[in-house]
């Protein structure tokens, strides 16, 4: 029972019917209350005139007359008129009971009225006619039928059947939309990639569908990443970790075979470094706000130690929000890109524009073909000379991730005449 009570469409077809009750129920009070009962008041009130003006003209006429005229009214003469019982007082009627009991305040506390259960639903009032009284037979009062209408059990009927209808076809675009992501997670769960669910329907559902769309593309590209770093570190590794197998089994083929040995050692940590680079976030490390042309000359100056000259074209900035260590790699990484693959015309500029802080590192050297630069940014992606220089491909990759992660962004294109730029955009506030 308590899993029937956990289905969605359940608890929404009890939910609308229970609504449409308590509506029913409201209309009803409505009706009742502001349509029916003044209704019947009126209708107390203007039998009850007209009870008082046959008062009054058959209190004009002689006894024997008035007994005549009584009986051409009610059909049976005053000793005929049936006596009243516990049935013929006991009103079933609720709304019948209130006529008689509006009837009875109209007429007076000394008059009476009674309800007579027959086909007809008359109703008998006592009449005080020169000390004496007198029944006399009204017909026509408010009644209710004591057989279930088949209006009544068209409503029921309604009320059972639209709702459960309703709550159908609300349940069924939400149900389907399940059904697919259902399907969808157990091909994950299976290691293959399922379709993409389609983006439709009402706009919760759309968003619904778009969003595991996107986590099940992320999660296919973090599972390509994982597949090409793991390729990529076997790749990048075997190089150094072969010459450095030589220097020690044979030393004698190198001049210097400690040295070597050490200088493949730091080929080799420097590749492992930028891996975990790549693999790490930067979101832990705290945002503050900081100086990021001081960052940058800092930078220049150790650049300038290793032989590397950088022309500064630095702007006033305000304090920009960044992750010092994140910021500082993403930096490197540039910098590095353009002083060991450039060589010449380096350069970094920067800008602040609508809030819009600009940073341009640029070099001179033979630059990237545009077949390249969409896929350079991307991870293990090698420009043409990349064979000459020990590296993993993962510098601009790590760079546009940190930028990501700061709420900017990270662009290539060529520099004029030759050469490239680097360009990130970080928000200034």
């Amino acid at each position: 029972m308590s899993g029937w009570l956990r289905s969605i469409f359940v608890r929404n077809a009890l939910a609308l019917i229970v609504l449409v009750l308590v509506s029913q129920a409201f209309a009803f009070g409505v009706y009742l209350f502001f349509i029916q009962r003044p209704r019947v008041d009126d209708a107390a009130a203007l039998t009850a005139v007209q009870i008082r003006t046959l008062t009054r003209l058959l209190s004009a006429l002689p006894k024997e007359e008035r007994e005549a005229q009584l009986k051409a009214i009610n059909g049976v003469s005053q000793s005929e008129v049936p006596a009243a019982d516990e049935e013929s007082e006991a009103l079933t009627n609720p709304l019948a009971n209130y006529f008689a009991s509006r009837l009875s305040t109209e007429l007076g506390r000394e008059e009476r009225v009674r309800w007579e259960h027959d086909d007809e639903h008359r109703v008998w009032a006592r009449l005080h006619v020169h000390d004496e009284y007198y029944w006399i037979r009204l017909s026509g009062g408010p009644t209710a039928s004591r057989n279930l209408p088949w209006t009544l059990i068209c409503l029921l009927l309604g009320i059972a059947t639209f709702p459960a209808l309703g709550a159908f076809l609300i349940h069924r675009p939400v149900e389907r939309l399940l059904r697919r992501l259902v399907r969808g997670v157990d091909t994950i769960e299976q290691g293959a990639w399922p379709e993409a669910v389609p983006v439709e329907g009402p706009r919760e559902l759309a968003i619904v569908a778009d969003s595991f769309n996107r986590m099940a593309g992320t999660l296919q590209d973090l599972e390509v990443t994982r597949a090409e770093m793991l390729a990529g570190i076997s790749h990048d590794i075997r190089t150094p970790l072969t010459k450095l197998r030589m220097a020690l089994c044979a030393p004698e083929a190198f001049e210097a075979p400690l040295a070597s040995a050490e200088r493949f050692l730091e080929q080799i940590d420097a590749i492992v470094q930028q891996f975990i680079d790549f693999a790490r976030g930067w979101t832990t490390e705290p945002t503050k706000p900081g100086d990021l042309n001081g960052l940058i000359e800092r930078l220049a100056a150790d650049y300038a130690g290793l032989g590397y000259s950088f022309e500064l074209s630095l702007d006033a900035l305000p304090l920009v929000p960044f992750r010092s260590t994140g910021m500082q790699r993403l930096l490197m990484n540039l910098m590095q890109n353009a002083a060991v693959h450039g060589r010449v015309g380096l350069a970094v500029a920067t800008n602040v524009m609508d809030d819009v802080v600009t940073i341009d590192v640029k070099d001179r050297g033979p630059g990237v073909p545009d077949a390249m630069m969409p896929l350079i940014r991307r991870p293990f992606r090698r420009g043409a000379q990349s064979d000459q220089y020990v590296g993993t491909g993962l510098g601009l990759a790590i760079a546009d991730r940190i930028a990501t992660q700061h709420d900017g962004s990270l662009d290539l294109f060529r520099n004029v005449p030759t050469g490239l730029v680097a360009r990130v955009r970080l928000p200034g506030r």
